[in-house]
């Protein structure tokens, strides 16, 4: 970490300050001060130094896992330098995040670049790419309970008042291999924390009947997406970006409107095919 090797020559110095001390002349003691201080004052601000320092010159993610955000339909179709661009975000986005796995001791890195490239995905065109008010994401390998819903067990969820996104990882992984078979949970509920951050944009108004529409995008049905998810209510929305994100020829071919609505508000200035 940047803060760490900027801490580096203040404790050696502090180490031979405090040799002199010891074996020749206690007065040396006073020239620690100032290290102490200066490492002090740099563990303090080392998530700021960490941050300025990334933002500038921005990571990726390891190579071997870069073929699985081409699964992704959005990323498929970017050039190489916005490819470039949207794996640094990705990288960026996991490194403010604060990963909370339950059940297994870790959360493996293909799961977290599927979840920063969820997230990414509606924020691309934006300068500012990252969610403050949602830096907790729970990782559950299977459907969970939670508080809120203690008796079933569902796919994700979001708890606005603690800003944490909740995911099942199988289902997740599972969308982004087969996006035919298994709909994708990780854009449904970032659709939900988009436009919690932004919602005075002209979201479109959603009739009815679009649930018909967007069984004809991509062959999920309301009643199987409401068991796939398995909470009382899904809403109409998060459903119609996930699908529009996942399926944007099928999205546009029969929901040309809501599409233009869409491209609009995501700051898409090319289709995507």
């Amino acid at each position: 970490m940047p803060a760490g090797l900027l801490s580096l020559p203040f404790i050696l110095l502090s180490a031979v300050w405090l040799y002199l001390a010891w074996e020749v002349d206690g007065a040396y003691a006073t020239y620690l001060i100032p290290n102490v201080i200066i490492l002090a004052l740099l563990y303090t601000f080392s998530p700021q130094i960490n941050w300025w320092w990334y933002r500038r010159y921005p990571p990726e993610p390891p190579k071997v896992l870069w073929p699985l955000l081409e699964r992704f339909a959005f990323y498929s179709t970017l050039s190489p330098e916005e490819k470039q661009r949207f794996r640094q975000r990705v990288a960026l986005f996991n490194m403010s995040q604060e990963f909370m796995p339950q059940g297994v001791e870790a959360v493996p890195d293909d799961l977290k670049l599927v979840i920063g490239g969820c997230a990414v995905q509606l924020t691309f065109y934006q300068e500012d790419f990252l969610f403050p008010k949602f830096e907790n994401i729970v990782l559950y390998p299977k459907p969970f309970p939670t508080p809120q819903y203690p008796t079933q067990f569902h796919t994700s969820e979001i708890y606005e008042e603690d800003g944490v996104v909740l995911l099942s990882a199988e289902p997740l992984m599972r969308a982004l291999m087969e996006p035919r078979q298994y709909y994708q949970i990780g854009l449904h509920e970032y659709a939900k924390v988009f436009r919690l951050k932004y919602p005075d944009l002209d979201w479109p108004d959603l009739p009815a009947d679009t649930w018909e529409l967007l069984q004809g995008v991509s062959g999920f049905s309301k009643e199987a997406i409401h068991k796939y998810i398995n909470l009382e209510e899904v809403e109409l929305f998060p459903v119609s970006v996930s699908l529009f994100f996942t399926f944007p020829d099928r999205f546009r071919e029969l929901l040309p409107g809501l599409y233009e609505s869409y491209a609009g508000i995501f700051g898409w200035t090319k289709s995507v095919s």
